[in-house]
């Protein structure tokens, strides 16, 4: 008899803890899940701040750089500056008529090539004429 009251008096409690224990593991589970995908992005995210932040310290890296050159060791002056622009003036017009030369002396010799093979191709033309007349 102490045994049918301690079962009866667990039954309810057990009736309601078995409706509701699913309910349970699937909340446990999807917090589960929910911390999964949340360290996934975290992950991901520190990946790419770790790259950003690499490629802070190499923009100041270079920052630093330049302004440690500071001033070159000679200063040119003005005049001198004006006679270098116009020697380089010169060196570019001077390369543009050394490429116009060089142009045309290449397509000079491509006609001349064409010319001989030309002359060339007649010649052997004429020959095949000559020995298709004495064959036949």
């Amino acid at each position: 008899m102490a045994e049918e009251l301690i079962v009866a008096a667990a039954t309810p409690y057990w009736q309601w803890f078995e409706s509701v224990f699913w309910i349970l593991i699937l909340v446990l589970v999807l917090i589960i899940a929910y911390f999964i995908i949340k360290e996934i992005r975290l992950m991901t995210n520190t990946r790419r701040l770790a790259e950003i932040d690499l490629e802070k310290e190499k923009l100041n890296l270079m920052k630093a750089e330049m302004a440690q050159r500071g001033t070159p060791f000679f200063r040119v002056s003005p005049e001198q500056m004006k006679e270098i622009q116009v020697l380089d003036d010169e060196n570019a017009g001077l390369a543009t008529d050394i490429f116009a030369k060089h142009s045309m002396v290449d397509k000079r010799i491509e006609r001349l090539e064409n010319k001989v093979k030309l002359t060339k191709l007649d010649r052997m033309v004429e020959k095949i004429r000559d020995e298709e007349k004495r064959i036949g």
